[in-house]
């Protein structure tokens, strides 16, 4: 099996693990706890969801991202262990009215630049088709089925996911000039 099909279904394994055995307002990215020492949620946060429906949606944006980009994407799955901590402090900075936030859109929209850099044409029109949605979502208020009622869409987590998207790809250019191989 491919190193990045573990990867996925490590992650995979985690998000069941952790939004079904675990109890939501008890790992969710919660600014407060946070600020309280409950460090665990700058990791646990991005792996709860709200609902079944959330957490089906996320791991179908994950999939989809991962088959869409195949092998060209290895590195960026890597990263989301990482990717994840620097979200939530991304968002505890960035974000200050946002107290609660559960999901993996945020790590999703991390690699969907992933494939716009390196997954060639198809990866690009995947990540014009993202932004497009984000852009549709975000200019008409129209609130993400996916979420329950009174749970609104945490555009920080999006906007977070593709600027660590960002970082990445500088530091792997500079990874590649350091090794003579660009």
């Amino acid at each position: 099996m491919r190193t990045e099909q573990n990867v996925l279904l490590a992650i995979t394994a985690g998000l069941v693990l952790v939004s079904n055995l675990l109890p939501g307002d008890g790992v969710e990215y919660d600014r407060a706890a946070l600020a309280h020492g409950e460090l665990w949620r700058l990791w646990s946060g991005q792996f709860c969801h709200w609902s079944a429906l959330h957490l089906v949606g996320n791991l179908a944006a994950l999939t989809g991202v991962a088959i869409v980009a195949g092998r060209t994407i290895r590195r960026w799955l890597a990263l989301l262990p990482i990717a994840a901590p620097l979200l939530s402090v991304f968002l505890y900075f960035a974000a200050p009215s946002l107290e609660r936030y559960r999901g993996l859109s945020g790590l999703v929209a991390l690699l969907v630049v992933g494939a716009a850099i390196e997954g060639g044409t198809v990866g690009r029109l995947l990540a014009v088709a993202y932004l497009g949605k984000l852009a549709f979502d975000a200019t008409t208020g129209s609130p993400s089925t996916l979420l329950p009622e009174g749970i609104v869409i945490a555009w920080p987590a999006h906007l977070g996911g593709i600027l660590l998207g960002l970082l990445a790809a500088f530091g792997f250019r500079l990874s590649a000039a350091a090794d003579g191989s660009e």
